[in-house]
């Protein structure tokens, strides 16, 4: 989940890039059949480019899947790129992965020439201020055979039986949407019009299939799966905070203290249930 786009100076890469190879490690049950389903369509691969790759667990998942490839990882982090070098290293891909410091969506021209038989982005369009200009620009990465990839969308997580909180998770979208709409989304989020595979059209591409991907985490979860949870509620807190009823902000306190039996990290009946939507698409020509 690879909401880590809002580049601010803030942000202290060393912790948030802990907290995102846990999320793409609790994440990985839907994102690693997504990577099968792509890696089948382009067997014979030698290039590919994780556009936003983060600490760089997808881009070696990738390597492992196409040993004949070399894959090339992208971010505007330095010390996330940092971790996806350690990563490569320790899973013995550090021949086949370099890493390349580039803001988004500006550093994409840079790319050129450099064609991809697969470029794969996870979560990061939608923090772009264009998205067709966006996709326009990770398309010409493509060469002709190749397939552009996105995760974009799917279904909100669900980790809370029925009696708890009722109402709460579909409240805090609701706010985050209604955030989105007015240009002051979450992490940089913004609107867009139409579906992935409408702005891809509008971008020139032509679509090639979507496809979601449960992630299916029954109880009782692991504690790194309740940590994920609770990570999820605090940026749910950080920016829908003070638009929540007295009720709702006492009981994502309660949900989010980790002392509490009540809390995600010590009810046995907390689950993990979301789906990942991948939407791919062909260059012109």
């Amino acid at each position: 989940m690879s909401h880590h786009h809002s580049h601010g100076h803030d942000i202290d890469w060393a912790e948030r890039g802990a907290e995102l190879v846990t999320a793409a490690e609790v994440g990985a049950p839907a994102v690693e059949p997504a990577l099968d389903w792509l890696v089948e369509r382009v067997p014979a691969a030698t290039a590919v480019m994780d556009i936003g790759a983060g600490p760089g667990v997808a881009a070696c998942a990738l390597a492992a899947r196409l040993p004949g490839a070399r894959v090339l990882a992208v971010d505007g982090a330095e010390p996330l790129l940092a971790l996806a070098r350690e990563r490569a290293g320790r899973l013995g891909v550090a021949d086949r992965v370099t890493t390349r410091l580039a803001d988004l969506p500006a550093g994409l021209a840079d790319l050129r020439p450099a064609e991809a038989d697969l470029v794969w982005v996870s979560g990061v369009v939608h923090h772009l201020p264009d998205p067709v200009a966006t996709l326009r620009a990770l398309g010409a990465l493509v060469r002709p055979g190749g397939l552009l990839a996105i995760r974009e969308g799917g279904l909100p997580a669900r980790f809370l039986p029925d009696d708890v909180a009722p109402g709460l998770l579909p409240r805090l979208e609701a706010i985050t949407e209604e955030l989105v709409a007015a240009g002051e989304g979450p992490s940089g989020i913004l609107p867009h019009e139409g579906g992935w595979p409408d702005l891809m059209r509008a971008a020139g591409l032509t679509p090639a299939g979507s496809r979601s991907f449960l992630l299916d985490l029954p109880a009782p979860l692991s504690p790194e799966a309740r940590g994920y949870v609770r990570w999820r509620l605090e940026m749910a807190q950080d920016s829908v905070g003070d638009r929540l009823t007295a009720d709702d902000a006492r009981a994502l306190a309660t949900l989010m203290d980790p002392a509490s039996p009540d809390g995600v990290m010590q009810r046995p009946d907390i689950f993990l249930l979301s789906a990942a939507t991948v939407h791919t698409a062909t260059p012109p020509g």
